[in-house]
């Protein structure tokens, strides 16, 4: 039989458009003669599958939905929520809680991944590579003569729970330190001041398997824009994405196992994506992503064909994975 898989995308933050772009790829690419997939959107205001008669509310008891006048419960959720609540660990608490099998690492990956304050302290304490950062939990917590004695300008300024680059600001000047602390603050309650990192820019994805965590091909980001903001990745004219990456071959082997030693360590499930600046010869981190973007364009779907795997076979990888544990 056909295992019957939610593809579950939308969310509720900036993030949103993206999720339904890669939840359309998803759908658009799985295997239909290995899997029964439904698009599930979530929203602050509802939660529906796309059916056949339209949208269709979900069940939050068990996670189902009516489909063809008969109860449909997913065996299993590819989850593609880009920020909160699938990519902060909030549903997955919520599917841990109803028995439901889905495609991430559990709750405390992506909680810890999503803040990402804890994320660069752990790493730290695991022995790679990252920029050094302050806090600032409230606006009024904001002292600008104590960051500029812990950090020298140029300074990265970004909401500490978020993606997409949304809220996130180079700053050079003095001046322009408390407005991009604002607009951080818009978009999330703390805010995260890192250290500027020169160098090149890379991104290694990174699939698990039943072996172990298998790293893709590299890709090499190189932009218009000042930094790889919202932009950048998505208006792709800013931005050259170059796969495989133009490096050393020791650089090359030593950014994807780097990449498969962070997946593991920190327990990432499915796909994950590892972002880095290249300084001198040491690989520095700048983000783990553990709901990754799989639009058409996305950068993991460009590092899976670099290595001949198609979308439908990646999707197949995914959920493959899972397949000993399909259980309703």
């Amino acid at each position: 039989m056909k295992k019957k898989v939610a593809i579950v995308c939308g969310g509720y933050s900036g993030e949103a458009e993206v999720s339904l772009s890669s939840g359309a790829m998803l759908m658009n690419n799985i295997d239909r003669a290995r899997f029964d997939p439904v698009k599930v959107v979530i929203t602050h205001s509802e939660w529906y599958a796309e059916t056949e008669i339209g949208k269709t509310p979900i069940n939050k008891a068990d996670f189902s939905f009516s489909r063809d006048g008969a109860h449909f419960v997913p065996d299993v959720c590819y989850i593609t929520i880009h920020g909160t609540p699938g990519e902060d660990g909030k549903l997955q608490g919520y599917f841990d809680m109803i028995g439901m099998p889905y495609s991430t690492g559990p709750l405390l990956n992506s909680a810890v991944t999503f803040n990402k304050l804890f994320t660069t302290r752990l790493l730290r304490q695991m022995g790679f590579n990252t920029a050094m950062g302050v806090l600032i939990r409230e606006p009024a917590d904001y002292d600008q003569t104590a960051v500029l004695k812990q950090l020298e300008l140029p300074v990265f300024v970004k909401p500490n729970e978020g993606g997409s680059s949304l809220g996130a600001s180079l700053v050079k000047e003095i001046g322009d330190l408390k407005p991009a602390v604002d607009k951080a603050f818009a978009v999330n309650k703390g805010v995260l001041i890192e250290e500027y990192l020169p160098g090149r820019e890379f991104s290694c994805g990174v699939i698990r398997t039943p072996h172990g965590p298998m790293a893709l091909q590299i890709t090499e980001i190189k932009t218009k824009k000042e930094f790889f903001d919202y932009a950048a990745k998505y208006e792709y004219d800013q931005t050259e994405e170059i796969t495989p990456a133009d490096l050393p071959e020791t650089l090359y082997k030593l950014c994807q196992l780097t990449s498969e030693q962070i997946f593991k360590a920190f327990g990432c499930g499915g796909v994950a994506r590892i972002d880095y600046k290249l300084k001198g010869d040491q690989f520095y981190v700048i983000e783990i992503n553990t709901t990754p973007g799989m639009t058409e364009m996305s950068l993991v779907p460009q590092q899976a064909a670099a290595m001949g795997i198609s979308k439908k076979q990646l999707i197949s990888m995914v959920l493959g994975y899972f397949e000993e544990g399909f259980s309703k």
